[in-house]
């Protein structure tokens, strides 16, 4: 039942196609209509990565699962939103003869980020791999927590 819980989490990017239109509509003109969107998710986005990974911990340890759906909602959300607007950038950007390309750059970017930052943390997380590839002493717990991750990023 938690992890259905947790699977809301990614459903900004499902419905992504319901929000683009909001985003490429609504800008302020002094700002530009990219920039417009841009600017706040980002400041927004570097606000929660660096002040949720101290309460990121805490629900962890005490299984908060609706906690931890909230903050990562709203951190997939704001991540949504900048895929959205990124991807319109980029189609104004590209000369006509290159705009095939941006899906295509986009989707292989995300996959090689998502795959180094999953096993990445992985690896760092796990004690086991920890005390047998990166240190002299074996400790009880991996080199980096969750939020301690976060907050890297």
């Amino acid at each position: 039942a938690q992890q259905s819980v947790f699977s809301f989490v990614s459903w900004p990017f499902s419905l992504k196609l319901c929000w683009a239109p909001i985003v490429d509509s609504v800008y302020s003109e002094r700002v530009g209509r990219r920039r417009s969107w841009l600017i706040p998710v980002q400041l927004l986005c570097a606000a929660m990565m660096i002040l949720s990974p101290a309460y990121v911990n805490g629900m962890l340890e005490r299984v908060e699962v609706g906690g931890l759906t909230a903050c990562f909602f709203c951190l997939y959300l704001l991540m949504a939103t900048q895929d959205i607007a990124v991807d319109g950038w980029a189609l104004t950007m590209l000369s006509r003869r290159n705009v095939g390309y941006a899906s295509t750059c986009n989707s292989i970017g995300q996959t090689l980020g998502y795959m180094v930052s999953f096993v990445l943390f992985m690896a760092v997380n796990s004690p086991e791999f920890c005390n047998q590839y990166l240190r002299w002493t074996p400790q009880p717990t991996g080199m980096v927590s969750l939020g301690g991750f976060m907050s890297v990023w």
